[in-house]
């Protein structure tokens, strides 16, 4: 490969656009890492290296591919054939330029700083071909796509970048709004975090994990009975501290512990009452056999198949707790018993019966009013591995928190004189109190709320519809309708845990304000997560291969006629100036928010511009 001479802005001129891919490109294949995955980014790196070197690209986009666990020679030569095709077909590709490459290199770590070779100053910008493909990308992986606009002709790698990959606004975070409210056991867990989102973070796993210890706890909601159980998906990159979540599993350990010793009680009646059976001999002969009794665990994995997924849960009483460190581990579950499975996990969420058989048995087996919770942490490729689409049912039954640390050093020498786990398990003595106080209720008992809390309820949940519906559309909605599920029954177990020090129960729970408080609180920042995640990780649509962000000329003179702070009765009267029909300019809003991170929503109906000048200078130049 060419020398690269120290980084100079004002060389990149002279470096031809053919060598920057090929730079680019020849340091993917130095350090070994996979861009491709995830098939839209896949398409996208496809069809940006067709339309700027054409033919001569699809060696590079071979070497590029084959870091991908299920590359296929075929299928990648395939794919690259019919862009070559399309390349005049602009409807099939709109928006997606060759951005995108340098965007998914800059992302992985890659330095997509190209300054122009010697070979290149003395007029000869060709560097030598790549290395012949072996392995590379998956066609099985769905799509996460970065936003990426048209690029102008003559513009550098890292300025093509630039703007798409620059710091995203951050999304809001509930620790330090909740602190005062929470009760004493989530209060100690946030204590644990070392920063904001870190606490954010510990919180939420909590929440999940306590979701699932709880089952006498039920509530009627919506006419329905509902219990619990919250599905949670963490979405961070690697090195987010996320794993440190785990942790929150020894909230419930000893909860576990008492399944495994009564299992073990069963596993050891059997043994002897098949042992007495045995002993009688011919005495014996005619006798039922015992029947073995199941083993029983509150905890699931999600690293095995749908029927033994099925199965633990319906062993253990139809409840249990998914809790995965890497989502594709149920991604990967899903996809290989997709029609039974997706099936079930949507159901599980609802309590609604799951019904599956097993064949070794030929038994029909039936789980009723299943109490599944379910905990996820995983990487942005991670999401539309699991969920391909936001019109897919499972998007709007997951709380997601979307988390983006900056990249630095922490001490990593703590003063504590217990580990976090340690932490936890203390904590966990607490949490099994309160379960063994549940387990006195015979028939569970009710939760409820008072009548002015749910005026307050429905008057939240009724401005979150009114306002996100015309911003992302009425395909967002149902995130809004099972949000309020989610944060009645986060509600649940914040007054739940008020129970700890009481040695008798009453007749039902009654809300406490600042447990509904703290729940909406939570359900108003998390709404926010989900809904960057539908606009920038997910496709609209199956299928969707809309990946540009430029803002249209319209989208553009009215963010131009916004102040730094603004409501929407404010965008309806600049849009009404402007010609602008109400529905599309709170589409436009929606956009600016959880799009193209040019405002940040600080209120129902209020928002703020971010960096103003900076951004609008950056995303809405032509």
């Amino acid at each position: 490969m060419n020398k690269i001479l120290d980084f100079d802005p004002n060389q990149w001129a002279q470096v031809s656009k053919a060598e920057q891919i090929r730079t680019v490109a020849n340091r993917i294949v130095e350090m070994n890492i996979d861009i491709t995955e995830g098939y839209n980014n896949w398409r996208n790196i496809a069809f940006g290296i067709s339309l700027e070197l054409g033919e001569e690209g699809r060696s590079i986009f071979h070497d590029i591919s084959r870091f991908n666990a299920g590359y296929k020679y075929e299928e990648c030569d395939k794919l690259y054939s019919n862009c070559i095709k399309r390349l005049h077909d602009t409807t099939n590709h709109e928006g997606i330029t060759i951005r995108s490459f340098f965007s998914y290199a800059k992302e992985a770590g890659i330095d997509i700083k190209v300054a122009p070779s010697h070979d290149n100053v003395a007029g000869n910008g060709n560097v030598a071909s790549l290395a012949n493909p072996a392995k590379g990308a998956n066609m099985a992986n769905l799509a996460i796509a970065p936003n990426a606009s048209t690029a102008a002709n003559g513009i550098s790698a890292e300025s093509v970048v630039e703007h798409e990959v620059a710091e995203t606004i951050p999304l809001p975070t509930f620790s330090e709004k909740v602190i005062g409210y929470l009760p004493d056991i989530l209060k100690e867990v946030l204590f644990l975090g070392k920063t904001i989102t870190e606490k954010d973070m510990l919180v939420l796993a909590a929440l999940a994990v306590l979701s699932g210890a709880f089952p006498e706890v039920f509530a009627i909601y919506d006419n329905m009975k509902v219990f619990t159980n919250l599905y949670v998906f963490n979405v961070a990159k690697a090195a987010s501290g996320k794993g440190r979540t785990t942790s929150c599993l020894k909230l419930v350990s000893l909860i576990e512990q008492e399944v495994r010793e009564a299992n073990k009680q069963e596993m050891d009646d059997y043994q002897q009452e098949l042992a007495d059976i045995r002993a009688m001999g011919k005495k014996a002969s005619g006798m039922p056999l015992p029947k073995e009794p199941p083993y029983r665990s509150l905890l699931i994995p999600a690293n095995c198949s749908s029927t033994a997924i099925y199965q633990a849960l319906h062993d253990n009483h139809d409840q249990g707790i998914t809790f995965e460190t890497e989502a594709d581990s149920l991604a990967n579950t899903l996809k290989s018993d997709y029609g039974n499975f997706s099936d079930g996990l949507r159901k599980g969420f609802h309590h609604e019966d799951i019904n599956y058989r097993r064949r070794k048995e030929n038994e029909h087996v039936e789980i009723h009013n299943p109490k599944w919770t379910v905990y996820l942490t995983g990487t942005p490729g991670q999401v539309a591995n699991l969920i391909p689409s936001a019109e897919n049912g499972l998007f709007s039954r997951f709380l997601f928190m979307l988390v983006d640390i900056p990249a630095k050093w922490h001490n990593v020498f703590s003063k504590s004189t217990r580990t976090i786990d340690e932490e936890m398990e203390a904590i966990g003595k607490r949490v099994y109190d309160i379960h063994l106080l549940l387990k006195k209720k015979e028939g569970g008992i009710e939760f409820h709320l008072t009548e002015e809390q749910e005026g307050k309820f429905n008057d939240f949940f009724n401005k979150l519809v009114e306002e996100y519906k015309d911003m992302l559309g009425r395909d967002f909605v149902a995130n809004i309708y099972r949000m309020g599920l989610s944060a009645y029954r986060i509600a649940m177990i914040l007054s739940i845990t008020r129970l700890e020090g009481s040695t008798s129960l009453p007749e039902c729970i009654i809300c406490k304000d600042e447990d509904l408080e703290c729940a909406l609180i939570i359900a108003d920042t998390l709404m926010q997560h989900a809904a960057r995640i539908f606009s920038t990780l997910l496709p609209n649509k199956e299928g969707d291969n809309a990946t540009g962000i430029r803002l249209s000329p319209k989208s553009e003179k009215l963010f131009a006629a916004l102040p730094a702070s603004f409501t929407r009765q404010m965008v309806l009267a600049a849009a009404q100036k402007l010609g602008i029909a109400k529905r599309t300019a709170e589409k436009y809003v929606g956009e600016y928010v959880s799009k193209y991170n040019l405002c940040k929503r600080v209120d129902n109906g209020k928002y703020e511009k971010v960096d103003t000048t900076e951004n609008q200078a950056e995303t809405v130049a032509h």
